[in-house]
């Protein structure tokens, strides 16, 4: 954070003639290192491109990670990565033994890095379509891409996505971004080596299954309930072709990406409500999302299931949860609910508006 925060003060980061505090600096550089995505001034307007480049690797720290980064700088100057930093790289990555901690390190790396550089292409030639230069282009697809890529939530349109609000091949494009690192590196490390190995004998790890099982069912349920509640407000009259993207889009941003592509101000209570609780889910463990994580919704669900049914055990794909494993996802909850809550109070009591 205080890297990027002096990033963000270099000379020529603004706009000539712009101005920023100090406290404002600090606020962007913890949003952007945590990929958050929330903003006390508008990018567009205060960044110039040199300052949006700055803020786009800032979000590569925060995509890659404290402990990836760590280990990159480790490998760069030359040193040994030791056992308890291996250890730690473990834990961070879901891994169960030692070996191969400082491979995956560049795996990742690397994996982000290509999507970016492929999505970065791809809205970069479409985005031609929209302005009148190739540099504004360039700047606006490779910005979209990683924002989409690292589910930073920044956007230099001053409107999010909501300029692209009908073109469905945008949206596609960001969503499917938003899906490879919301989804986990583990996920993607053991896709890619299924793919290439061609291994007969391979196997899924259980966390792959979980994740991605309960990940697909948060994204499908999502759509469909933010479509219903919708259909009687703001996408009311809406074509369903469009009402249908719109909810597909936010019900996959909501796993921490912070991008949209309608005006959330017009959503219904119920909508807000209902989306609050999918960004309190958030993605996936070892991803570049936030939230209490998919793994600790799923197992807080199959416990509930299994006490309901009066089972002492619980089971999925034919494999047994550890009863560890469930208190420490009930941990989790309780502990995110309780800052959630202390959070708000604080809100509450500091800023009061009119309404």
């Amino acid at each position: 954070i205080l890297i990027s925060y002096l990033l963000l003060r270099i000379p020529g980061v603004h706009i000539e003639g712009v101005r920023v505090a100090h406290l404002d600096s600090l606020f962007t550089a913890v949003s952007a290192v945590s990929v958050t995505g929330l903003t006390t001034v508008t990018v567009a307007e205060t960044y110039s491109d040199f300052g949006l480049a700055m803020i786009l690797i800032i979000l590569q720290f925060g995509a890659i990670g404290i402990m990836s980064i760590g280990t990159f700088l480790w490998l760069l100057f030359g040193k040994k990565v030791g056992m308890r930093e291996r250890q730690l790289i473990m834990i961070d990555h879901n891994q169960y033994n030692l070996s191969g901690v400082v491979s995956l390190i560049k795996q990742i790396a690397k994996l982000v890095f290509l999507i970016e550089l492929i999505g970065a292409i791809i809205l970069t030639i479409h985005f031609k379509r929209y302005f009148d230069s190739w540099d504004e282009a360039v700047i606006n697809g490779v910005f979209a891409a990683i924002s989409a890529t690292t589910n930073g939530g920044f956007d230099i349109t001053g409107m999010s996505l909501q300029p692209f609000h009908h073109d469905y091949f945008v949206q596609f494009v960001c969503m499917i971004l938003i899906f490879f690192f919301a989804i986990g590196f583990p996920v993607l490390i053991e896709v890619k080596t299924y793919l290439v190995k061609k291994d007969p004998t391979f196997r899924f790890s259980l966390f792959t299954k979980i994740t991605t099982a309960t990940y697909a069912g948060l994204f499908a349920f999502g759509t469909f309930a933010i479509l219903i509640l919708e259909s009687f407000y703001s996408f009311k009259g809406m074509p369903w072709h469009e009402a249908l993207f719109s909810a597909m889009f936010h019900s996959a941003s909501t796993r921490s990406a912070g991008l949209t592509t309608y005006d959330v101000t017009t959503f219904s209570e119920a909508t807000d409500l209902f989306m609050s609780a999918l960004m309190f889910i958030g993605a996936s463990p070892s991803s570049v999302g936030g939230g209490i994580r998919t793994t600790t919704f799923a197992i807080i669900i199959l416990f509930m299931i299994a006490y309901s049914r009066g089972h002492s055990d619980i089971q999925v794909f034919k494999r047994e949860i550890h009863l560890i494993d469930v208190f420490r996802a009930f941990a989790v909850l309780i502990f995110a609910v309780f800052m959630v809550l202390v959070a708000m109070m604080i809100l509450l009591i500091t800023e009061q508006h009119a309404t």
